[in-house]
């Protein structure tokens, strides 16, 4: 866990096999994901206020609402809970990122 706040949460990076003992959280590296869940009455507006910066992509089926960025996170509200994924490295990230919200939309 880094201290890098993000859309109002700390982000939660987990590393792939190929990530050298020691990287710094706070600096995205290839072979990691990076995850924030923001919970409560801000999730909307950080939401909101990500997409408005983002070249979004409307993505159906996911909570209430859900996008792509254009590039390299997939950002999901459902009801007062959002979460961003990020997964760095592969060459097509959206559908690793489909499949984690997948996993944690039950829980959300």
């Amino acid at each position: 866990m880094g201290k890098a706040t993000v859309e109002g949460g700390i982000a939660c990076v987990f590393y792939g096999p190929s990530v050298p003992v020691g990287a710094d959280p706070d600096i995205p590296v290839a072979d990691s994901v990076r995850v924030v869940l923001v919970t409560g009455t801000q999730a909307l507006t950080y939401f909101t206020n990500y997409k408005s910066k983002v070249p979004a992509q409307t993505i159906a089926g996911y909570g209430d609402q859900a996008y792509y960025d254009g590039s390299a996170s997939f950002s999901v509200l459902k009801g007062s809970d959002y979460i961003r994924i990020a997964v760095i490295g592969v060459p097509d990230v959206l559908k690793p990122e489909e499949q984690l919200a997948s996993d944690a939309l039950p829980g959300m």
